[in-house]
Order: structure tokens, then sequence, then C-alpha cells
């Protein structure tokens, strides 16, 4: 499904005058489901079920002392989020369901836990080389509008005349690409079968250096 969101790319950026909102909206799509691929691990067990209104979550690396993380607002943004610093805690009580809630497991987390599980260390250490990806609050700002404002505003086709400044709807659609990039390539987190990985490093630097092209033709413009 990555792989026809980086096709859908280059059609769009193939056409004499492509939409800059469709390419907007197809980049945030190609990062909602690189987050999903990167943290699903074997088993789906972090990117399936309900969450604790707080997001909190106590986890123990290599033996290491159990820590806590938790929900914390961005600066900046109504919605988007990330996890705390990491505090020492007590160790947490398993109740373990032998049968679990089926209904709980199939719901897939939303942008927004997905966006603050990729920058935490807790989430992203599935290989001993695995590399989490921390993002700024202007990046996160930008992920919001990208989600609330591209994404939730026209999904429902709602009529609506598009009115969003190429230049954003650009730097938006850069900014998803280039972290997609990071997760699938270089976060150490996906593993790639024969020569599938050098196959998807080459359709990224293809859509970035065209959103690179249409920024250029914007600024000319």
């Amino acid at each position: 499904m990555i792989e026809n969101c980086l096709l859908h790319l280059q059609f769009e950026f193939s056409r004499d005058r492509p939409s800059f909102f469709r390419v907007a909206r197809e980049a945030h799509l190609t990062l909602y489901r690189s987050m999903i691929e990167e943290l699903k691990g074997p088993a789906n067990l972090a990117i399936t079920g309900k969450r604790s209104k707080n997001r909190s979550c106590k986890y123990r690396i290599d033996g290491k002392p159990w820590q806590e993380v938790y929900k914390v607002p961005v600066e900046g943004c109504k919605k988007a989020w990330r996890f705390s610093q990491p505090a020492p805690c007590e160790k947490p009580h398993l109740n373990f369901d032998p049968y679990g809630n089926k209904k709980e497991k199939d719901y897939l987390i939303g942008f927004y836990d997905a966006l603050a599980m990729i920058q935490t260390e807790c989430f992203m250490n599935r290989y001993v080389h695995s590399k989490f990806f921390p993002l700024c609050n202007s990046d996160m700002k930008v992920f919001e509008w990208l989600h609330e404002e591209i994404r939730n505003e026209y999904e429902h086709f709602v009529p609506k005349i598009y009115l969003s400044p190429i230049k954003d709807l650009i730097n938006g659609s850069n900014l998803c690409i280039e972290l997609s990039k990071n997760l699938l390539v270089e976060s150490g987190n996906v593993i790639f079968f024969n020569a599938s990985a050098n196959q998807f490093e080459t359709l990224f630097f293809e859509v970035l250096n065209s959103i690179q092209q249409g920024k250029k033709f914007n600024n000319a413009g």
C-alpha cells in the first residue's frame, strides 16, 4: 500500500498541472501507512486496541529499571501530542487475559497516536540498532495542519473550495515523505527482502525530487 501511495504521487507529478492538494493528501496517507508499518511488529500488538486516556506506558529495556512515559501537549498544537521523557516507575502489575477483547483488538490506532509513538524509544526499540525520530514543535504543527485541515476537512467529501497555500502544501508533503523514508529505510525497524529496499529508496528519492521541483516552480511563480 505504501508503494501504491508513492506511485500515485509519481503519477500526479507526471501530469502537466499537478494538484499539490492531492499530493499533500497522498503524502499524509504515505506517512500514516509508514508509521503503522514501522510500529506493528510481528503480532500487531502496538497498533491495535484502545488506549488509556493519558496514553501512559510502562516498559523496561535490556533489564534496566522500569520506566514510564505518558501523554503531554505540544506547544502551539491543539490536538497533536507526544510522549513525555521517560521517568522511573514501579514494576507494573500484569493482568493477562488469555481470551482478550476481540472487538478492542480490531481497533487501529489513530494518526496522532502513531505520530507520538514513532518519536519514543520504547515503541521503536524493536531491534538492537533501531532508531526513533523526535520531531520539533514546528514540524508537529505542520503535521497537525495536514491532518486536520487537509485530510480531515475533505476526506468526507464535503463540497468546498480548495483554498490552501501551495507553499504550505509542498512543505507539508516534503516533511511527510522525508519522515516516511526515514522510518522505512533509515530506522532499522523494517526488514526488506531481495531488492525491495533499494526499490523503495529509489521511489522515495524520485518523489522527493519531484516535490523539490514543485517548490522551485512555485517560488518562480
